[in-house]
């Protein structure tokens, strides 16, 4: 019930939050208006958490001050919406996916202890602390999920609540997704489209073990397409465009390999849009605001713009150890490519990472797991497509025009390339599968394009959803039935072992120099969320300074 309840107000916040961005669309039912808003408004959100933390922490305090605004905002808003009734069951049904996904269910690791609720931990107790980074790298991947699960921190709701944002994130995509198949639209290419990235994000996300900082930018990576598709190239509307600006600095913001979309957007914006004034809109100002922000914050924290792209750091800056920031890009690149089964131990990473030496170790190992993981999902739309073209051609009719087959061969270019960049890079599963995805639905898009409208289609896509997603709510089922003996309902967001949270707690050990507690570590294992700042890595020579109210940490 804390679940529900929780998920619940926050779902509310985030839909109240995201309608002073909402389009007024038409053509979008109030299923997709809801869970667009919703998803709009967790980007605000986290645009608010961000600029607090240059001044503040955001702690209680300011989680309960966030709590009641929410409040007084809810029952204003509430009062004016037409459709509160409507809104309300939307919500309800969207907070029951949530508890499915997190109830009983583990916290996603390793990376949430190294890392993530760390760094949650860190900006609640602390303002913006310069250098960060010096004594856990790992703190310059944290993502802006972060700072949207951090502002939930009020001493009203239960601690655990700052899990909740990711599960609600993508259960508000699921939703999204299912909202195209109303009545009310008619079937055409989009809907195939659509269809295909519901099933493999029914498919591949249904646990919320997988989540982490990965999860929702490959979903945001989907929606940023989708919107792409939606626009006309030519006649786009501005409005429009600035969705595909906060999406795309959205999904940069979460994970640094979805730098390419913001790219992609300046590309449009010069080639659609520069002669008009743009600039006029509140979403493409709201953008670039982000944007800046996210960056002052990563040049504070990191004396980098982008982390851990050394040519971005400022060598000036007494918090950037440049050295360090290579070394931090080289191991990332080599873990990516199966560093830790390679076959060749004379190897250095630079090394390894050159003239494809990792490639055999990728083969064995990274590469089995792409084939199993992804098969399934080209197995499913193969055989939909088999169906399609076996059963329902009618007399070579087709349903497509030209301007939509050129979106779908232009982002068969863009997909591809970002696929052979995720290859010869990071090519590891996690970090490219919606660029494999999109890369494939694009080419079977093609194809099932050249079919007719015809009725049984339409079922066979909507049966088709339907027992996906089922199915995966009954894996949680089976999950939760097994885990029910369990004595927390939540995710253990203290250890990841069964220890009790005080005998874990004792393991951290305190970091003095010249007499003051520097940070925590926490002999090499997971800090989680306990003390700040914490790291698993013992550094030594750090120095600790404090300037107009803000800490720095220094390599000495």
């Amino acid at each position: 019930m804390q679940i529900l309840l929780s998920s619940l107000f926050i779902i509310l916040n985030f839909y109240i939050s995201g309608s002073f961005f909402a389009n007024k669309n038409a053509h979008h039912n109030i299923i997709c208006k809801f869970s667009l808003s919703s998803i709009m408004g967790a980007i605000l959100i986290s645009f608010i958490s961000l600029l607090i933390n240059f001044f503040s922490p955001i702690n209680q305090l300011i989680g309960n001050i966030f709590l009641i605004l929410s409040i007084i905002i809810f029952f204003l808003f509430f009062y004016f919406e037409k459709n509160r009734l409507k809104i309300l069951i939307c919500s309800f049904v969207t907070s029951i996916l949530v508890t499915i996904l997190i109830l009983y269910s583990n916290i996603y690791r390793p990376d949430a202890g190294l890392y993530h609720l760390p760094y949650i931990q860190l900006i609640q107790e602390n303002k913006i602390l310069l250098g960060v980074t010096n004594i856990n790298f790992r703190f310059g991947h944290s993502s802006i999920l972060q700072y949207l699960s951090a502002i939930y921190n009020n001493g009203i709701m239960p601690l655990e609540v700052i899990i909740l944002p990711p599960a609600i994130l993508v259960s508000l995509f699921f939703v999204y997704f299912l909202s195209f198949y109303d009545k009310d639209y008619n079937f055409h290419e989009i809907k195939i489209f659509i269809f295909l990235i519901a099933i493999y994000s029914f498919y591949s996300f249904n646990r919320f073990s997988n989540f982490g900082n990965d999860a929702v930018s490959h979903l945001f990576f989907f929606l940023f397409w989708i919107r792409f598709i939606q626009i006309q190239f030519v006649e786009g509307e501005i409005n429009e465009f600035g969705d595909l600006a906060i999406l795309s600095i959205f999904a940069f913001l979460q994970k640094l390999f979805m730098i390419f979309l913001p790219l992609v957007c300046f590309v449009i914006f010069v080639k659609f849009f520069l002669k008009k004034d743009i600039f006029q809109n509140l979403k493409i100002i709201f953008s670039l605001i982000f944007l800046l922000a996210w960056l002052i914050k990563n040049i504070l924290i990191s004396g980098c713009v982008v982390y851990p792209v050394s040519f971005t750091c400022f060598k000036n800056l007494n918090v950037v150890d440049i050295n360090s920031v290579r070394e931090v890009a080289v191991a990332s690149e080599s873990w990516s490519k199966d560093w830790p089964n390679r076959n060749n131990n004379s190897l250095s990473m630079m090394e390894y990472n050159k003239n494809f030496n990792w490639l055999p170790s990728w083969m064995n190992n990274h590469f089995k797991i792409v084939i199993t993981k992804f098969t399934p999902f080209l197995i499913t739309i193969f055989l939909v497509l088999t169906y399609t073209i076996l059963f329902l051609k009618k007399n070579n009719s087709k349903i497509y025009n030209d301007e939509f087959i050129k979106k779908i061969k232009i982002l068969v270019i863009i997909s591809l390339l970002l696929t052979i960049f995720w290859f010869l890079k990071f090519p590891i599963y996690r970090y490219g599968q919606s660029f494999l995805t999109i890369l494939f639905i694009s080419l079977f898009t093609l194809i099932f394009s050249k079919f007719s409208d015809n009725l049984k289609l339409k079922k066979i896509f909507v049966y088709s959803s339907i027992i996906v997603l089922a199915l995966a709510i009954t894996k949680n089922f089976v999950r939760i039935k097994d885990n029910y003996k369990l004595k927390n309902k939540w995710p253990n967001i203290y250890t990841l072992s069964e220890k009790k949270e005080e005998n874990f707690k004792k393991e951290l050990q305190p970091v003095f120099l010249n007499g003051k507690l520097v940070y925590y570590f926490s002999d090499g294992s997971e800090c989680m969320y306990n003390k700040s700042p914490c790291t698993n890595i013992l550094v030594e020579k750090i120095i600790k300074k404090e300037k107009y109210g803000y800490e720095i940490f220094l390599r000495n």
